[in-house]
């Protein structure tokens, strides 16, 4: 599919994934309406030329009036907080999903491209997983959410004809990233960052611009229709490659360490004094286990499908973070 002058609603779009796309879809001379619950967020992309939108996925009429004249949905919008209920997370990543889906059938949208994440998974410990391999809950409020999103998704293609294209993500980094770059930089600064079992374990990073190629290509190839695809960047890394890339940014060498056993320990402790005091814990066991992963994920239909190939490696991906830390002054 030829995008160009296509008109396309992106959710999510003051987000991190959802505001890179954008932007980018902006300098393919695509026409972008972002949807977004607080206008005065999103400036920044209308000084870009985006067209701002109020309204929220959990608003059916809002999403009616902000699809309405658009070809292309990209719905990056998702409840991704560590916090939050079963309820708070199905309303956003599952009903609200449904409510984009209801939205872009009534307006005969042409094209649906949904993120999701390799979270569907379950967490299986295997490595080199693939689109073949079945989806799995097991009891984590986010990656449960994206299993039942999906299913909204594949439903609306099989029983309405939308045409989808479900783009599963693994941990994507890179500038503006909340959770997998300005954490980690707020976390060393702070003396705060400790590997388990000396950081041998996997992370399975993705950098930014590598995921949006993928997200456009979705959007273009017309194989791609009715099908889920990995985006991961090449060979899982070692956590301490990883936390330590931003380590020496801020001139640290080496972190401490402590066995997974003792972090377990603490992780539910500190569940507990936060469940009496009515809260979540933001050091969990569930944050923990992705610390002690032997999962990795194939890129291989991307690859063949799409054509897409990950074109920004570790070390370039880290340069480029570093230059906007240091930018926005978190460096």
């Amino acid at each position: 599919m030829d995008l160009k002058g296509k008109k396309a609603l992106v959710t999510g779009a003051t987000g991190f994934i959802g505001g890179r796309l954008a932007e980018r879809l902006v300098t393919e001379g695509i026409q972008v309406r972002a949807l977004t619950r607080t206008p005065a967020n999103g400036q920044w992309l209308a000084e870009l030329g985006v067209e701002l939108v109020p309204g929220d996925i959990t608003d059916p009429a809002s999403l009616r009036t902000a699809i309405a004249g658009c070809q292309l949905v990209f719905h990056a919008a998702a409840w991704v907080s560590e916090g939050g209920t079963k309820a708070e997370v199905w309303a956003v990543n599952v009903t609200g999903t449904q409510n984009v889906v209801d939205a872009a059938l009534v307006a005969g949208i042409e094209r649906f491209v949904h993120l999701s994440s390799c979270a569907v998974y379950g967490s299986l410990q295997q490595p080199n997983i693939d689109e073949n391999t079945p989806t799995r809950m097991r009891g984590n409020l986010y990656g449960d959410s994206k299993v039942a999103a999906e299913d909204v998704v594949f439903r609306a293609y099989r029983a309405q004809g939308l045409p989808v294209v479900i783009a599963r993500a693994s941990q994507v980094y890179g500038p503006r990233s909340r959770q997998y770059t300005i954490r980690q930089i707020e976390i060393i600064k702070a003396g705060k960052m400790v590997l388990i079992d000396k950081g041998r374990h996997l992370c399975k990073p993705i950098y930014i611009d590598n995921l949006i190629d993928g997200l456009i290509l979705c959007a273009q190839v017309e194989a791609a229709v009715g099908e889920a695809i990995n985006f991961t960047d090449d060979a899982p890394i070692p956590w301490r490659e990883f936390y330590g890339a931003y380590g020496r940014m801020l001139g640290i060498n080496s972190f401490p360490a402590v066995p997974f056993a003792l972090a377990w320990l603490i992780g539910y402790y500190n569940e507990i004094t936060a469940r009496l005091r009515g809260k979540k814990a933001s050091l969990n066991r569930g944050i923990l286990m992705t610390h002690r992963s032997s999962n990795s994920f194939s890129n291989q239909k991307a690859r063949e499908l799409l054509g897409w190939e990950p074109n920004v490696d570790l070390a370039q991906g880290m340069m480029l973070t570093e230059a906007w830390l240091r930018a926005e002054g978190y460096l």
